[in-house]
């Protein structure tokens, strides 16, 4: 997690009481749009101009419950961006108490990940195509040992197909962030580049690897140590 972050002011902290303020009053209304489907654009639409008194670019995600008996989860996001983190912490630990949400700070990195792995995981869906997670396969580009930063080739079945699709790479960003976790994903990914899947790859890694990826690349830089002979 990021370290000395700029302290929050007093005109700060009240916008997060009062959008707050907003959400408890109004948590039924909002639990029925996403449960029911009623009012959902209009109810969400005030939420995110309420949301907008604190940060213009903080987002939310919602995250649907497991099991019937589970809440909600509202994720707050900032897609990683340091200057956004002490809000989102803030957002996150004075929160109330709620009746049908949890409160997040930051897109966490996924922890099950078996199913990717043995590639029985369902799609992601999008509003033109979907992306099988255990499908797509990484090469390293480039590692900056200085920053920390990879580069790397993405490879998709359908590429060619979906190539058109101007959301494709965000989206697949945005799958990566889901992955890593928004932190990590800002701190490690420099670039991504997208390719149709090789017909005989080889020496690729599963996308589901990428986390491990990096921890490895880590642990080889931290081996290395000056020596004066």
């Amino acid at each position: 997690m990021y370290r000395n972050l700029k302290p929050l002011t007093q005109n700060n902290i009240k916008q997060i009481n009062t959008f707050w303020n907003y959400f408890r009053k109004n948590e039924q209304i909002i639990f029925n749009a996403l449960l029911l489907g009623i009012n959902t654009e209009q109810t969400f639409s005030h939420l995110a101009k309420k949301l907008e008194y604190v940060s213009k670019t903080i987002d939310i995600v919602i995250k649907a419950p497991i099991n019937s008996d589970d809440k909600f989860t509202i994720v707050f996001t900032g897609f990683g961006y340091r200057k956004l983190c002490s809000k989102i912490i803030a957002l996150e630990s004075q929160a109330p108490a709620l009746e049908h949400f949890n409160i997040q700070a930051f897109i966490k990195p996924l922890e099950d990940t078996i199913s990717y792995k043995e590639g029985t995981d369902d799609p992601w869906g999008f509003k033109n195509f979907e992306i099988k997670i255990s499908e797509v396969q990484i090469a390293l580009l480039d590692y900056n040992i200085a920053t920390k930063k990879i580069k790397i080739d993405l490879y998709l079945p359908d590429f060619n197909s979906l190539k058109h699709f101007d959301s494709l790479k965000p989206n697949i960003e945005w799958i990566i962030m889901h992955i890593l976790g928004e932190i990590a994903f800002r701190k490690h990914i420099s670039e991504i580049h997208l390719h149709q899947m090789l017909s005989k790859p080889e020496g690729l890694l599963s996308l589901i690897e990428l986390p491990d990826f990096i921890d490895y690349l880590y642990q080889i830089n931290s081996r290395k140590k000056t020596r004066i002979v």
